[in-house]
């Protein structure tokens, strides 16, 4: 078993240069966040690594990729 607490991974978007994000979690579930903190989550029908947002407890994509501002009143940290 591999856990990870915030360690900084590169990972590849379908539709565009690589993103460096924080990893927090292991083989079976992990949350991911950028260098300010917000939670992302990968939107595959953007092909790109996008803010997430919480909906029903779940985290979502918000549609707005990470390489753009983050959507106003978007809380830090978010987990499900």
């Amino acid at each position: 078993m591999s856990v990870i607490f915030g360690e900084m991974r590169t990972f590849p978007q379908g539709d565009g240069a690589d993103v460096r994000l924080r990893v927090f979690g292991d083989e079976f579930y992990a949350r991911y966040e950028n260098d300010a903190g917000y939670t992302v989550v990968y939107d595959p029908n953007l092909e790109r690594y996008c803010y997430a947002v919480l909906v029903q407890g779940h985290l979502i994509s918000s549609g707005t990729p990470i390489l753009k501002q983050p959507p106003l009143g978007l809380r830090r940290h978010l987990q499900e």
